[in-house]
């Protein structure tokens, strides 16, 4: 059996990204210290180190092929939610003026709504099913 463990991401401003994935996300925060932050998705932990040289990328949307966006050729992920979660991450993230593709959700055989954190990366936010009402 294998399963993808452990994701690393380094940052210029731990403090940004705290907001970012606590506050916008609502992901768990299971270890925070000065320089770095994890958080439990389901059985993966995504761990953000503060590299206080890091230049932040120039913003733009990763290529990914369920929506047919983006421009560049970085790594980006998508976190699948709930109705419900979605629902309230895409709120929170428009109400915030994250980055998003696209100015709201949209149907391409699932709902998404990729957005970009504060170093830049793309997030889809994803919802499978139909019905958000």
């Amino acid at each position: 059996m294998k399963r993808l463990g452990f994701t690393y991401l380094h940052c210029n401003d731990l403090d940004k990204m705290k907001y970012f994935y606590s506050d916008i996300l609502r992901l768990n925060c299971i270890w925070q210290s000065e320089e770095t932050l994890a958080y439990q998705i389901g059985d993966h932990q995504l761990s953000i180190r503060m590299q206080p040289g890091m230049k932040t990328p120039e913003q733009a949307f990763a290529i990914q092929e369920g929506w047919a966006g983006g421009t560049s050729d970085r790594p980006s992920w998508s976190l699948e939610c709930d109705k419900e979660s979605f629902s309230d991450i895409v709120k929170r993230a428009i109400e915030k003026e994250i980055p998003s593709y696209f100015p709201a959700p949209k149907w391409v055989g699932y709902w998404s709504f990729p957005i970009l954190d504060p170093m830049k990366n793309t997030i889809e936010i994803t919802c499978t099913e139909e019905d958000l009402a």
